[in-house]
């Protein structure tokens, strides 16, 4: 875990090669972290843009590592030391045996949405559709004018 004082420091080497790892663009993986594409851009990069500070700079980064599934720290490194998170990846990445496997909607970002509620199915939805009943209607009042239209 992290100590208390001094911001760690973003390790975005390692977010752009897990991102490329993941086969993610940097718009998908902005999206499903909920950032912006040149957020990404500039923890990948260094750049300070996007930003109001570096607490900010330190939970986009925890942000990116949550979308990925991986611990909240994964990208962040105290000043002197090695990776914050006690499972960190190797410096070639993130091992493909380790996340392959996993659907897209097993990242931590996807499962945390509600879920939302299908319509139901069609033998359980009532007995008729409110344009057929519609339809018989015009039907039945389209005869009683041409019957009416015959008598005169």
């Amino acid at each position: 875990m992290m100590k208390t004082g001094a911001l760690p420091s973003v390790l975005g080497r390692q977010i752009e090669r897990t991102r490329r790892e993941h086969k993610l663009s940097v718009s998908i993986l902005a999206m499903l972290s909920g950032l912006g594409d040149q957020q990404v851009q500039s923890l990948e990069s260094g750049n300070d843009e996007g930003f109001v500070n570096d607490a900010h700079r330190v939970d986009c980064a925890r942000r990116v590592a949550q979308a990925l599934g991986l611990p909240r720290d994964h990208f962040l490194q105290q000043e002197g030391t090695d990776a914050i998170a006690s499972n960190s990846a190797p410096e070639s990445g993130l091992a493909r045996e380790h996340w392959q496997h996993l659907p897209l909607a097993s990242l931590d970002v996807l499962s945390s949405l509600p879920a939302c509620e299908l319509p139901p199915a069609a033998e359980q939805r009532r007995g008729g559709s409110p344009m057929l009943a519609a339809l018989a209607l015009c039907i039945v009042l389209a005869g009683l004018l041409l019957a009416i239209a015959t008598l005169h």
